[in-house]
């Protein structure tokens, strides 16, 4: 009975986190997203090559949002199951929902090494961080990425609702997701962390002249160093708790379970979920509160952007009484040439 009372109490828990969970994921990745969009096209960022990952980690996190949790969210909750009955949306879903994250973590994991090579005393790794080269360098990975998640358009399909193909690939998509999805990069994001690390704490033993242009650009390049540490560190955080799941799921794999025990992992499957999409809804807030320079700059961006709506609705208002007036004018003309006829 107590058993029953515990699995009817993980039930509603579980109906509760779906819901409302999705819907703050959604509501604050999107509102974050644009106001990165914001911040990272702005013309003291857009010739950095740190801004410019940001900024593309920015793009694939809000296609991870819509195309993962949105899209979870109908299916859940508001009876939207095109995957069920397309089998073109069954296999274009199941790929943008496990390459979409990966583009983004590919994007956070090319700023950490970019604020390594930007700070090695190497003038050689510092060339790499340019914007010139960081272009190369995203379409070169990013291409790799959408290739290597190829297999699942192939091997998924309806049966009768879409899913997987079920045996020995099922257990290696487990795998891929702990090795290739999370273990590989955010293993090179904490190595490209300590090693970053270590190149402030030595580039502060040296002691040389440093002009103002100079020191505005080191105070840039700082705030950009602090930024991708503080996002690795959280990042690295919430993946972990998904790994953690994974590698569960691999050892029960097989075993008996009871009532309780399938929906307490039930429960934990759809938390750390929640916690996976987390990941790409945080991180305008994280370098809103890790970096002064970063709100300096998203503040005077806002700014800059409402004092130009102002001016634009005072214009278009000035044109509109001009018109009104220019028609009054010529009613009263015409008005006063039917009365000299």
């Amino acid at each position: 009975m107590d058993s029953d009372s515990r699995v009817i109490l993980l039930i509603y828990l579980t109906a509760k986190i779906t819901f409302y969970c999705p819907i703050v994921i959604i509501t604050i990745g999107t509102i974050g997203c644009f106001c990165n969009f914001i911040t990272f096209t702005s013309r003291k960022l857009t010739s950095n090559s740190c801004s410019f990952y940001f900024l593309g980690a920015a793009i694939c996190e809000l296609l991870t949002l819509y195309f993962g949790t949105f899209t979870r969210l109908l299916s859940n909750h508001f009876g939207f199951h095109l995957q069920d009955q397309s089998r073109a949306f069954c296999k274009i879903r199941l790929y943008l929902i496990n390459v979409s994250p990966a583009m983004a973590t590919c994007c956070i994991v090319l700023a950490a090494m970019d604020r390594y090579l930007s700070t090695s005393t190497k003038l050689v790794y510092r060339s790499f961080a340019t914007i010139k080269r960081a272009k190369w360098i995203t379409s070169f990975s990013l291409t790799i990425c959408i290739l290597s998640y190829i297999h699942f358009i192939v091997f998924s399909d309806l049966k009768p609702t879409c899913a997987l193909l079920s045996g020995s690939y099922n257990i290696f998509t487990v795998v891929y997701a702990i090795v290739w999805t999370s273990f590989i990069p955010y293993s090179l994001m904490l190595c490209f962390g300590f090693g970053t690390y270590h190149h402030i704490h030595a580039t502060k033993r040296r002691i040389f002249p440093v002009h103002t242009q100079q020191r505005r650009i080191q105070r840039t390049e700082t705030q950009l160093v602090t930024i991708t540490l503080c996002e690795v560190g959280i990042s690295c955080f919430l993946i972990f708790l998904r790994l953690t799941y994974y590698s569960y799921n691999v050892i029960a794999m097989g075993m008996e379970k009871t009532t309780y025990e399938s929906t307490l992992e039930f429960f934990f499957s759809q938390l750390t979920t929640q916690l996976f999409y987390l990941n790409y809804a945080k991180s305008f807030y994280v370098y809103t509160l890790c970096s002064k320079y970063f709100r300096a700059i998203f503040i005077g961006r806002i700014k800059k952007i409402c004092h130009r709506l102002i001016s634009c609705c005072t214009n278009h208002r000035g044109k509109l009484q001009e018109t009104s007036i220019i028609r009054s004018n010529r009613i009263l003309q015409t008005r006063h040439m039917q009365s000299n006829f």
